[in-house]
């Protein structure tokens, strides 16, 4: 590309900000919007209401700390701005998400995908130790925030509109909630219990979280990423402050992937102690609704579908 079209997809990049994002809407607008905008914006202040101790995550994570090229000082500082530096990934909130209440759900799936010629990744090395070093420098490390949103052809990584688009959390949701049949099936099949045969699916979805697990796009478009050391690692505690942020809801992990690194590292804490642990009986661990192992037999001898009727069947009781 030349430096004209690089600035061109930029300016591009900001009227689409403008248009979809409900950080910009007026109060007149946010009647009409599907989201909340004033919990979604409180995201990128994390930080300031909830601070993970650097001990006790080292305490969790052991030697896998170093293996995700870690050191003390850019561990926290990374968690601690990553929807600063990442907005287009803060977690969807439906506008009528409760306030008080202990039926709150956040639903979390795998991950995002990338179009399918995207060059996103068409730097990063073949080894896994320089992957995790190149993730933590190019991707995690990095202010992707929208005002430092300008591709250039001097970066590792230049994102373009339609990788934004493909992996922005928000507009991911109010756009294929509308015109993709697929989305919305899958959605009903985590939400089957929610709604009755005369409502629409945007009804349940205005009232719970969203959000997907691993916190960069997959490598390859329809397949499921190739995780390392740094992503489990980051993905694990920002579910932590995710959480802590919706004001401790009821979590629901639908994607075999995430559900066994979160179950990995949720013993490793255990183990190490309960500080900012998530209960046991706050989540509940369920494969992909899109995924033929949705029907199939998991531990104790019960499908996705049985297990996450079960667990909310036990938090309406």
């Amino acid at each position: 590309m030349s430096e004209e079209q690089l600035y061109e997809t930029y300016e591009q990049k900001v009227n689409l900000v403008k248009e979809m994002s409900s950080y910009y809407s007026s109060d007149e607008e946010i009647d009409v919007e599907i989201c909340n905008p004033k919990i979604m914006k409180e995201f990128t202040k994390i930080d300031q209401n909830f601070n993970l101790d650097l001990d006790i995550i080292r305490g969790i994570f052991g030697s896998h700390f170093k293996k995700a090229m870690l050191n003390d000082d850019n561990a926290t500082d990374i968690l601690n701005n990553f929807y600063n530096n990442h907005p287009f990934l803060i977690p969807f909130v439906g506008k009528d998400y409760p306030k008080e209440s202990n039926k709150k759900f956040l639903y979390v799936l795998e991950s995002h995908y990338l179009p399918e010629f995207s060059d996103v990744y068409a730097n990063m090395p073949k080894k896994s130790k320089n992957k995790n070093e190149w993730l933590k420098e190019q991707w995690y490390k990095h202010d992707f925030s929208w005002k430092n949103l300008k591709s250039s052809p001097n970066r590792e990584i230049s994102l373009y509109r339609e990788d934004i688009e493909y992996m922005w959390t928000e507009r991911v949701v109010k756009n294929n909630i509308k015109f993709n049949n697929r989305f919305k099936a899958m959605f009903e099949k985590m939400l089957k219990i929610s709604i009755s045969k005369d409502k629409k699916i945007e009804i349940p979805i205005e009232s719970i979280a969203f959000m997907n697990y691993f916190l960069r796009p997959a490598e390859n478009t329809g397949v499921s990423i190739e995780h390392q050391y740094i992503d489990s690692l980051f993905s694990y505690l920002n579910l932590i402050r995710v959480w802590k942020a919706l004001d401790e809801p009821n979590i629901i992990i639908c994607s075999a992937k995430a559900r066994k690194s979160f179950e990995f590292y949720w013993g490793l804490h255990k183990n190490y102690g309960k500080t900012y642990l998530i209960p046991e009986n706050k989540f509940c661990l369920c494969n992909h609704p899109s995924n033929r192992s949705w029907n199939k037999s998991m531990e104790n001898n019960e499908t996705s579908e049985e297990r996450l009727l079960k667990f909310i069947k036990n938090v309406y009781q």
